[in-house]
């Protein structure tokens, strides 16, 4: 009998015999060292590759985060603007609150409310995020019996004012009297108060009759009525009260006699004059840089650079900063509300029954759209247009109507914007007055926010969204 030698290592696979198996089913054990060792030299030649597609990456995840971060700062500085939301806003907290102009304003990141109560006027800041009292000032009495209202104002317009809050305390006249002092104009004192801790760094006063005042920086640029009824414009340190520069106009501007009234605006980086006569100041250094001729009623519209007017006789005309004129126009831009400076280079007209984009170089007209809503902001080369009822958006660069909305019923208070969103009024199904955040390009709506129905006006102050009923603010964000 011969011996066999029986060898029991593992037999190698075979290729199956029937086609229609895949050969790549099986792989032969040679085959496994010689994949790895191809992908381990394939890592190896082409890893640089992948670093850089890796940082590539990485940068331009960076690069967007940066340029919506420099987008919210931008937009968050603009005066009236609201910080952009990155989400439904809240009602974060209530605060007492007077409804008139200047009864809020933005200070070194903090809200400081004007408010009356217990028949004193008191400027109280609050912290923004969650409504702390940080401090709180007496400046004055609401009301005495036999006196006309008396008023605490801290203007702007809608930007952070820094580090000092400015306020004009306007003292009741008495109007139930037979003494001399009922001829007495009304009584202003300015207060300057530091915005870190409230505490009185200036006080002085004005002694004519006050027609408007503006914030400009530190300073406060007044208009009053002098004994004689000529307009007096001055620009005044708002510490001290030290005099900047002072125009005082030719013309009586108001006189019962006469049936003459005087106005006066503050408006970017002029000072605006307004009788008989208007007078169209520098801001700067009061230099006078047109005057209208007597009884045209010449209307003025401060630009992003310059400014311009418009006369029933004479027509528009464009104006550089120092009073030049550029060229002339067909109608009168309209003031932006609220302007990020975007699409600079168009000047918007409006013409009742549409709106026309004229180049802001030449006075070229480029587009016209027919609407009758008017422009209330210019962000992101965006048109925010409302009226009555109806509220949209357009193209500044090309006129051309994005979207329009229809809220139902006559709006309580304007639409804004945080300039990716349009912020505006809107109802539930049952009623509740509501904000509504609606895309700015496309008219979506994201999301709705239930409101007091006491809301009489939402607006921005130094990004933060405020709303306000009769005696209360409502911070949003």
């Amino acid at each position: 009998m011969q011996l066999v030698e029986v060898d029991e290592s593992p037999a190698p696979p075979r290729r199956p015999d029937r086609e229609n198996n895949p050969v790549s089913a099986l792989v032969e054990p040679s085959s496994a060292p010689t994949a790895r060792g191809s992908v381990g030299r394939l890592v190896r030649r082409w890893w640089p590759v992948g670093a850089v597609a890796v940082v590539a990456v990485v940068a331009t995840v960076v690069a967007g985060v940066a340029r919506d971060r420099e987008f919210v700062e931008r937009v968050g500085a603009v005066p009236g603007l609201v910080r952009p939301l990155d989400g439904v806003p809240t009602v974060r907290w209530t605060a007492p609150a007077a409804p008139h102009r200047g009864a809020v304003v933005s200070a070194d990141g903090t809200v400081v409310l004007v408010s009356a109560q217990d028949g004193r006027w008191l400027v109280t800041a609050h912290d923004a995020a969650d409504g702390t009292a940080l401090w709180s000032q007496d400046l004055a009495p609401v009301q005495v019996s036999g006196f006309e209202s008396s008023l605490v104002a801290c203007p702007s317009r809608g930007e952070d004012v820094g580090g000092l809050v400015v306020c004009l305390v306007t003292e009741p006249r008495v109007v139930y009297s037979d003494d001399a002092s009922v001829d007495e104009p009304a009584h202003t004192r300015v207060v300057a108060l530091d915005a870190a801790d409230g505490e009185q760094v200036g006080e002085w006063e004005v002694d004519q009759a006050l027609v408007e005042a503006g914030r400009v920086g530190d300073d406060v640029v007044l208009v009053t009525l002098d004994d004689a009824g000529h307009a007096v414009a001055e620009r005044r340190a708002g510490v001290g009260g030290e005099v900047r520069w002072t125009y005082t106009t030719p013309d009586v501007l108001e006189s019962i006699t006469l049936s003459r009234v005087a106005d006066a605006k503050v408006a970017r980086d002029v000072v605006v004059v307004e009788g008989v006569v208007t007078t169209v100041l520098d801001v700067d250094d009061g230099a006078v840089l047109t005057t209208g001729a007597p009884y045209r009623n010449l209307q003025v519209v401060a630009l992003q650079d310059g400014f311009a007017t418009w006369a029933t006789v004479g027509g528009g005309h464009v104006h550089a900063p120092d009073g030049a004129e550029r060229f002339e126009v067909d109608g009168l831009p309209v003031p932006f509300a609220l302007d990020d400076g975007t699409a600079a280079d168009v000047l918007v007209v409006d013409d009742g029954s549409r709106l026309r984009g004229v180049d802001a170089g030449t006075g070229r007209v480029r587009w016209s759209t027919d609407t009758m809503l008017d422009v209330r902001a210019r962000v992101s080369e965006r048109l925010l247009v409302s009226g009555l009822t109806r509220f949209g958006v357009a193209d500044a660069s090309d006129g051309r109507v994005r979207w329009v909305s229809d809220a139902g019923d006559p709006m309580p208070w304007t639409p804004l914007t945080d300039g990716a969103l349009v912020l505006a009024p809107g109802l539930a199904p049952d009623g509740t007055a509501q904000l509504v955040g609606l895309g700015l390009d496309d008219g979506v709506r994201y999301w709705a926010l239930d409101l007091p129905g006491r809301v009489q006006r939402i607006d921005g102050f130094g990004g933060v969204l405020v709303a306000r009923t009769a005696d209360q603010a409502l911070v949003l964000g």
